[in-house]
This record gives structure tokens, sequence and C-alpha cells, in this order.
């Protein structure tokens, strides 16, 4: 005998002779099938239209019209596969019911209310959540709100008999599939056209070449450490003993500066040499273009005979997000641990943006829902250790084959957010149970900092990532000295960016340009070097490119802005001249720049203005770090000097010529 269901089934069927009758298994077979497939990609699509019209003005800063439209093909592929994946969830789900006497008579039930109650939560979501940053930009998506669409979705589809449901299924979801289907063949077709494929590490033997005489060089750069919370700049705790020995027999220097205050634009100004108004990567998803992506330090030493190689944990640092493939012998990239990582390396691909444009705006509720799934997983487990990135720098080394010199730059995650230092330096500088755990870190608040803690506890934990970051460069430069690698290798040290715990802004992000952000460490050590030297004339990451020229005898190529460092690591003065930092995230790239905060300094002031809004503020950085005292009003003329000549070189740049649309 037919159960209430069936029978419900029984009767929509003799409705419309297109639907094939019910199967003794309870889920009709065929069309009924496909249908509810079909309806949970329509959902599934819909979400993403959503996101693709709440970013497309954003995505439009620095991408062209086709490039959002491949990476949005990408994401569709993406969302279909999770549609497919969600529907054979339901089919098991289903299957097991067949073997639980209460659920086997509702089995075509829980398949349809199962199967489209997560598609529709997750449009709703979205929709919501598109509507919310229109009209309250600055507010944030919460557990209530979350909770409210969860109900609202389950009422709307439990409010709906299955007989109606499948009609509406047919009649108004079923054609957006068929063309969001026929959108996926179209992009297939286009992404294999561009040439589009997932990267791989490798590694290039490279020819045999005799034996040089320019010296190995090793880079090292942290990820968000600022040299504030330094005890090698006189921090008041101890979180860099192993560099503070280990700047004993290095040149340090006091006031060095990041160029910006995010990863993809500082690490670009460190590898191309140029200032982020002129390499054009003002946003995490920027990329150089044209000939720009030839004119960088591995180019210019593959050129002298090196073999050039970038190992990161860090997507935004990495050669192919910059796409500079091309100029590098071997690359390598260590994902980070858990679901995320695994969602940011199997979405890597060469040829388009998705790696950021799917985490930071197509698919970032589904990035969210694997970050809380990887805290409930492992709450205490940092996602990006340094170690695997220094194991594969050993590797390399020791299993290369060539003659030839080596340029190695090696980029380590930590001391970047999440703070959950190893057991090894947890608790070390705060020994409450507070913040120890991923999701004590997921903070809900504007400002970064989690709910509960305090500015201090927070920095804290960061300290603590301080001090295990130091650790792990030691032992790899322990094992450089070892094997006698250190001897005849100059060894460069510094970070991306800092990191904020003043002004009650934390973390690095954001238009504001404080000290604790762009004030980053830099050591260099010489081969042989025994004695070290404290550095105070200001440099920023554009020279290090013609500073570690400089250090094998080559000149700088003319594109680069900034300026060799060697003099002062001779005892000379470096010519005068002003130092940049820029943050132009809310600046197009295709058009001249009028938005965006620039500071600009020289041996004693820093002055700072948020173009847009023409907000002022200049300060003695030297003898006030924290930038307490804004000296606009009480020294009008340097202000006036300054903003003249942030002016000429702004009307400079801007007659540059931009990225085409």
């Amino acid at each position: 005998m037919l159960n209430i269901v069936q029978q419900e089934l029984l009767i929509e069927t003799r409705r419309d002779e297109r639907i094939e009758p019910p199967s003794r298994d309870g889920i009709q077979s065929g069309l009924r099938e496909w249908l509810l497939l079909a309806s949970i990609a329509a959902f599934f699509c819909l979400q993403l239209e959503v996101a693709v019209l709440e970013q497309i003005d954003s995505l439009s800063l620095y991408m062209t019209r086709l490039e959002i439209a491949l990476d949005a093909a990408v994401a569709l592929l993406i969302v279909l596969g999770i549609a497919g994946a969600w529907w054979l969830c339901i089919f098991l789900m289903v299957s097991v019911a067949r073997f639980v006497p209460f659920a086997r008579p509702r089995r075509v039930a829980l398949a349809w209310y199962f199967g489209l109650l997560l598609p529709f939560f997750y449009f709703a979501l979205s929709l919501v959540g598109a509507i919310r940053t229109l009209i309250f930009p600055q507010s944030h998506t919460g557990v209530f709100i979350w909770l409210l669409v969860l109900g609202f979705s389950l009422g709307c589809i439990l409010k709906v008999r299955i007989p109606q449901l499948q009609t509406f299924c047919r009649t108004r979801l079923l054609p957006i599939a068929w063309v969001h289907l026929a959108l996926a063949v179209i992009s297939v077709a286009a992404l294999w056209v561009q040439g589009v494929h997932f990267f791989h590490n490798y590694q290039h033997t490279g020819e045999r070449a005799a034996v040089s005489q320019l010296p190995d060089i090793y880079l090292i750069s942290f990820d968000a450490l600022s040299a504030e919370d330094m005890s090698l700049y006189g921090y008041r705790l101890p979180t860099t003993p192993n560099l503070d020995r280990f700047a004993k027999q290095s040149f340090t220097f006091d006031y060095f500066f990041a160029n910006s205050n995010f990863t993809a634009a500082c690490t670009t100004s460190m590898e191309t040499g140029k200032l982020p108004w002129s390499h054009r990567v003002f946003h995490q998803g920027g990329f150089l273009r044209g000939a720009a992506q030839g004119e960088n330090l591995a180019e210019e030493l593959h050129r002298l005979g090196y073999y050039t190689v970038m190992i990161s944990s860090n997507q935004w640092a990495a050669p192919f997000r910059h796409r500079t493939l091309a100029s590098y012998d071997a690359v390598e990239y260590e994902a980070q641990l858990g679901t995320l990582g695994a969602l940011f390396r199997f979405t890597n691909l060469i040829g388009v943006n998705t790696e950021y444009t799917l985490y930071g705006a197509l698919v970032r509720r589904l990035t969210r829902v694997l970050t809380n799934v990887d805290a409930f997983l492992w709450p205490q487990r940092y996602p990006g250790p340094a170690e695997p990135v220094f194991e594969r720098a050993r590797a390399l080394l020791e299993g290369k084959r060539v003659t030839r010199p080596t340029f190695l730059w090696t980029h380590i995650l930590p001391p970047h957010d999440p703070y959950l230092p190893p057991s090894l330096t947890r608790k070390h500088f705060l020994a409450s149970d507070k913040l120890t755990r991923a999701g004590d870190l997921l903070s809900s608040g504007t400002n970064g900092l989690p709910p509960g803690a305090t500015a201090a506890e927070f920095r804290g934990r960061y300290d603590e990532m301080v001090l295990y970051a130091d650790a792990a460069v030691s032992d790899y430069l322990d094992w450089l000295q070892r094997t006698g690698r250190l001897e005849h290798a100059i060894v460069v040290i510094t970070s991306d960016h800092g990191e904020s715990f003043e002004h009650g802004t934390f973390l690095h992000g954001g238009p504001t340009l404080y000290e604790g952000m762009i004030r980053v460490p830099l050591l260099i050590h010489l081969p042989g070097q025994k004695e070290g030297a404290r550095i105070t004339q200001v440099g920023e990451e554009a020279d290090l490119l013609p500073t570690l020229l400089d250090l094998v005898g080559r000149t700088a190529p003319s594109w680069t802005d900034g300026v060799s460092l060697k003099p002062a690591i001779e005892g000379r003065i470096l010519p005068e001249r002003y130092v940049y930092s820029m943050n132009l995230e809310s600046a197009r790239i295709f058009d001249l720049i009028s938005n965006g905060t620039v500071s600009i300094r020289d041996e004693n002031f820093k002055y700072v203005v948020r173009l847009a809004l023409h907000e002022e503020s200049l300060y003695r950085y030297r003898e006030d770090p924290l930038e307490e005292h804004n000296l606009i009003a009480s020294n009008p003329e340097i202000a006036a000097r300054f903003r003249e000549v942030l002016l000429s070189k702004l009307s400079g740049v801007n007659q540059q010529p931009r990225p085409s649309r």
C-alpha cells in the first residue's frame, strides 16, 4: 500500500504525463532524480550570480571584463561540482533511510526537503548579505542573521508540499539549470582556449655551468612581522632572541619600511623594485601585466647565471599570483593545512585569478564555512607552519645538481594571524587559556579584535607567534651554517608588512598606514661577515632589488624605483630622497590615482594623506613611533613641502601608461 507521500506523488504524476511514476524504492527514477539535481544546481548558481553582482564593482578595480568572466566561469564549474556532491549526499542519506523503519516511508520527502534546504539557505544568505552590504556596508553577518535566514529557509521549504515543490522546480528552476549547464560547457571551452591549467610544483635542473664566483643569495621573508614587536628593535619582550644573535654578524636597518600594508603589493615591490603605483598591484588579487612580468629580481639574477627559486606558504606572495613564473627555475607552494588549504591548493589555476577571486568574492561564504570546519577539527593547530617551507628549501639545495649560484626566496606565513602558536611558545608571554583555540580568534568585530579579548591579550599571542617564527628561521640559518652555505652567501631577512595594535586598529588591513603596519625588519648578512652594525638611514622594500644587484656587482635597471643600500652598508650617506608607503585598494588600476592613502617620509618626518578625503597628518616618527602627536597644525611649512612633493610625484605617475581595460 502506498504511503501518503507516494500517493501525493502519484496524483502529481497523473497531472503531468511527462513525469515518470514512483519506483518501489521510494525515490523516482529518471526525470525526478535529475530534477532534484537541477534544482539544487539552480539555487547554487543563483547564489553565484548574486555574488558576481555584489562584487562586480570591487573586481573591476583591478580586472578586465574578460578576466572577471573567466574567473566566474571557474566559479561556475566549482558551484556545479558542489551541487553534484550535495545531490550524491542526499541519495546516500535516502539509501540509508531504507533501513530505518521510521524514515523508510518518508524518503521522498527527506530527499526533496533536505536536498533543497541547503542550496536555498545558501542562496537566501547570499541575497541577504548583498542587501545588507548595500544598505549597511560596515555591518557584518553574525550568528543571529544566519539563524534568522536558516529559519526563514526552513519555513519556506517545509510550507510547500512535495507535488507543488516539484512543479515549481520543473517550471522555474529547471530552465535556470539548463542555462547554467550550457554556460558551463562554454566555460570549459573558453578556459581551454585561454590555456588555463593547474599549478604544480616544479624544478628545472637547468644547464650545467662553470663554477661561478658569485655568492648564493638567500632571501627570507616573514609575513606580518612588525619591527615594533621585535626585541631586536627594542621591544620590551624577548620575542626575537635568535635574530638578535644573527644581527651580531649582520647589518641591521633600524628604519626600513614596507611599501604597502598587505602581502600582494608588498612582495611585488620586493620582487620588482617598484612602488605600488608603478607596478599597479593595488589589491590583494592584483598581478603584473605585460612586459612588467619580466621586470623582476629573479629575472635579473637569472641573466647573471643564477638558479632562481621561490618557496612560499602564502599564495599572495608567490610567483604564480604575481605572474612572474617564467623568471624562476623552481617554484614550490606549501599550501595551508586543513580543508581551506585544500581549497587554495586545488583552485590554484594558472592563467586566471581565481585563487583570490574565489576566496575573497565569489565563494567567500564557502571559505568561511571551511574556516569554521578547520577551527572545529583542529582548534589549536596553526594552518601555515614555517617548518615545511624550510624543509622544502633544504631538500632543494641538497638535491640541486647544477653548479650555478642560487637565489632562493623563502616566504613563511608566521607570525600572520590566526595567532595560534605551537606548544613550544604557547603561553610564553600570556599565561592564561584565553585565545588558545581557533574559535576564539574568529572575530566578528570590525577592528579585528576577538570578542571578549583585550588588545594586550591579543598582542601577547601575536608575540608568541613572533617567538615561534624566530625559532623556525633560526633552525634554517643554523643548517645553512652547519653545511657551509652561510659562509659564501648573502642572506637577507625581512617581512612583507607589519601588524597594528595601536589606535584601536588591529591586524594590518584598511587604509591606515600606522608604523606598526609598515615598519619591518631588514638584516643583510654578507659572505664571511663576522661583525654586525646598525644603520639608521631610511630604506624601503623597493630598495631590495637594486641593493642585491649592487652587492653582486651589477647596476639596477632603469625601471626600478628603489636605490641601492650598499653605500649605507659601507658607511656612506645615501642620497637625499623620499620613502613611500601606500594603500591604493580604493583606486582602479586602469584610472588616474585619486583615491587611497599615501605616506611619504624623509629622515625626520612622516607625512600621511588620504587623497579623496584630503585628511593629512604629520609626525616625527623617530621620536614618536606610536604617532601620538600630529604636527600638521604646528608645522604647516613642513606639511606644505611634503604635499608639494607628493602632488608632483602623483602628477608624474598619472602620466605613465596604465593597463588597458
